[in-house]
């Protein structure tokens, strides 16, 4: 894949479009680069194949970056603007279907009723995906948003963070839930 190259008056500036599949989604995402005029056309490759591994462990430890997001509070969060949905009559009504109740919001958002983890869980998905890296360490950022489907954060995304090294032959990631974007 081609490196798009940006020059400005400090950094010269490479990126990538990349579609890739993550927990059964079509994602797109965006790999970026920043060199201050040094050759790096070995670690641009690097860097690549890291971000392709960072995918393939993503797509292997789902579990671990939900219980961060589960450290985080935000199923507490969710549940809490689940009951905040459900006190507004004008917007929701309750309906029973195949012996499970469900909360329609404005006649199209529907959510189990209880609301269990799982369901939470189960409504992530992978909004986009921004990779970034620099020439002054092997260390890149992947800036990752969750959405809901249904979205019961009203517009908002989970955004969590996954560092990483590209010059380590064995993945190993640190992740940070940062909250609700957005």
């Amino acid at each position: 894949m081609e490196w798009l190259h940006e020059q400005d008056q400090f950094w010269d500036k490479f990126s990538q479009e990349l579609q890739c599949s993550l927990w059964g989604a079509e994602v797109w995402g965006d790999l970026s680069y920043y060199n201050n005029g040094q050759e790096c056309q070995a670690r641009l490759a690097r860097y690549a194949e890291a971000v392709r591994r960072c995918l393939d462990w993503l797509n292997a430890h789902r579990a671990e970056v939900f219980a961060a997001i589960e450290e985080e509070g935000l199923y507490d969060d969710a549940l809490e603007a689940l009951e905040n949905m459900q006190d507004d009559d004008y917007y929701t009504q309750t309906i029973e279907e195949d012996g499970r109740s469900y909360l329609l919001v404005e006649g199209c958002d529907r959510f189990p009723l209880p609301y269990w983890k799982e369901d939470f869980f189960n409504s992530l998905v992978p909004g986009s995906l921004t990779f970034s890296a620099d020439h002054k360490s092997t260390e890149f950022t992947l800036d990752m948003f969750l959405d809901t489907k249904p979205e019961i954060f009203v517009g908002h995304s989970i955004e969590v963070f996954l560092d990483g090294d590209f010059s380590l032959e064995e993945p190993a990631y640190n992740i940070t839930v940062n909250g609700l974007a957005g």
